[in-house]
Formats: C-alpha cells, structure tokens, sequence
C-alpha cells in the first residue's frame, strides 16, 4: 500500500499571507498608482484623479492645484466659526420677510426682500399680499430651526429696529429666505454682505428667467 505525506494544516499567519498573495489587487479604470493623498496622475486624461481622502472622486488639473484647493479649505473653515442654532416657533406672520417668535421675537429673513405689506409709509405693493400668504402658509404654527451670519455678528445678529436677522429653516430643513426667493415671492435683498449673496442672486435669476410668483404675474399686469 502506497503511503502519502500527511498534510499539515496551515497556521493561521500563514494562510493570512496565503490570502493575501492570492487577493485581487484594486483595479481601477485607468492607470497609475495611488500617492500618499489618495490620488494618481491619470496617463490617460491627463489630470490628476483622487480616489481616496477628503477629494475622493474629485478631478484636478495637477497635485499643485488639489493642494492650493485644501489649503483653501482649511483657511475657510479656520475663519468661519460654527453658526449659532436655536430651534423656535413661529407664532405669527407680519409680512412675506418678517416673523414673530414665541417669546414675541421679531425675525428679519436674511438676504430676501418681498413687496411691503404693513409699511407705515408706503401703499400695500404689487404682489406683497401674495407673498404675505406664501410666508403664512408653509411658516406658522411651525417649529423652525435658526442660522445666523457671522456678517451680522458686529451687529448683535439685530437690524436697526431691532428684529433678530436670521436663516430660518423649516421642518423639512428648507431653508425658508431662499425658498421665498425660489419662488418667486420676493427678490434677493444684497445692499449688505452675508454668505448667501451668490446662492440668492443665482435663485432670484432662476426664478425670473421661468416666471414664476411675481415675476411671471409682473408681466401679465404690465408691471
């Protein structure tokens, strides 16, 4: 009868690197290994492709210009401190851009303006009572988180009459400024600086450019 060596099992360490010769290396769809930041030159498109770190999926023109675009990051996020949140209910509307608090706090919505309303010295104007009711209609009753701009932090976060100058976000997280704007019920209001400025101004022009609210209804009347 014919005797065969009797097969030892493998010691854990051993199949470990047995599993690991064996593996599959990562195959990406182009060529070229992975630096220390995650990211290759890509021979074929030329450019510079993160797959890994805080770029992942990100494409750049070099290693020079992903490294200038971290060091811009991280000098924003050094020069903007965290915004102060508060969650409150909105008791009352004034107008398309004003709200009332619990506690009788008056809110000025940052960066939109909507036609007056309740004005002391001017005429209800075109399309305010539409945006009057808008504001009524997704805002009261509701629990509403706050944002504030560090822009108006010199300020005490206040306007000139004393309103709380504020983002206020809904329940369902949109934020109402830029909603209003969105749909037309008001215009970006940018005589003062504040962190929002090109993301209204993009919205206010989106909403023009389709008619919708009182930009659509300003033609229709001839305004």
């Amino acid at each position: 009868m014919l005797h065969f060596p009797r097969m030892m099992p493998a010691t854990p360490r051993a199949a470990i690197l047995l599993l690991v010769l064996t593996m599959p290396a990562t195959v990406y769809s182009h060529p070229g290994g992975l630096d220390v930041y995650g990211c290759h030159h890509d021979t074929t498109t030329g450019d510079y492709h993160c797959h890994r770190g805080q770029f992942a999926d990100r494409h750049f023109v070099s290693q020079q210009a992903m490294l200038e675009h971290r060091a811009s990051a991280r000098a924003h996020t050094a020069a903007s401190p965290p915004a102060v949140v508060r969650l409150r209910t909105v008791t009352r509307v004034v107008d398309g851009d004003t709200l009332v608090l619990d506690g009788n706090e008056k809110v000025r919505l940052i960066g939109v303006d909507t036609p007056e309303t309740v004005h002391p010295r001017k005429p209800v104007q075109f399309f305010g009572k539409e945006a009057s009711d808008f504001t009524k209609r997704i805002a009261t009753g509701k629990v509403v988180r706050l944002e504030f701009d560090q822009a108006n932090a010199h300020l005490g976060h206040k306007d000139r009459y004393g309103r709380t100058l504020a983002y206020v976000y809904l329940p369902d997280d949109v934020m109402l400024n830029r909603e209003i704007i969105r749909q037309g019920y008001g215009h970006a209001y940018t005589k003062y600086p504040f962190r929002m400025t090109d993301e209204f101004r993009s919205v206010e022009r989106d909403a023009r450019e389709h008619g919708r609210g009182l930009w659509g209804e300003a033609v229709a009347a001839g305004h």
